[in-house]
């Protein structure tokens, strides 16, 4: 004779136990994703950034001229991401020399020359005044 009280396959607990498990690992999946797309974000952010405070530094040198000594707010805008410029000209120790300093910053959406949030990028440099010199 058979005993009908034989189980085949999964009982409800297991089941639930099972499924409890895959959503745990598939959210923790969906976490790992957005945190990378985030970052990836950032990084290009940055990126752009960083090309802006490049053309800002580049326009220096090829305009072939003594900076002044201020501080100077710029559009600097790359593909769709709106950036700021701050260039900041400062002295050095040696008069042939100066000191220049440019950051940038996603800019506020009502004045495209207002920095908001963190700072993206920033470049420091010595620019020689050629102009003066004897060289």
């Amino acid at each position: 004779m058979l005993n009908n009280n034989t189980q085949k396959g999964f009982s409800l607990l297991e089941v639930l136990v099972g499924l409890a498990i895959l959503a745990i690992a598939m959210i923790t999946g969906f976490k790992a994703l957005t945190q990378s797309v985030q970052t990836q974000t950032v990084i290009h952010n940055q990126y752009l950034a960083m090309l802006s405070a490049n053309d800002a530094l580049n326009r220096i040198y090829l305009q072939k001229t003594w900076p002044e000594l201020a501080v100077q707010k710029t559009n600097c805008s790359q593909l769709n991401l709106s950036l700021v410029c701050i260039r900041s000209v400062y002295n050095t120790p040696n008069p042939l020399f100066r000191r220049v300093e440019i950051e940038v910053y996603a800019s506020h959406t009502d004045d495209p020359t207002v920095p908001q949030g963190q700072r993206l990028a920033k470049l420091t440099t010595a620019v020689f005044n050629f102009l003066t010199s004897n060289l």
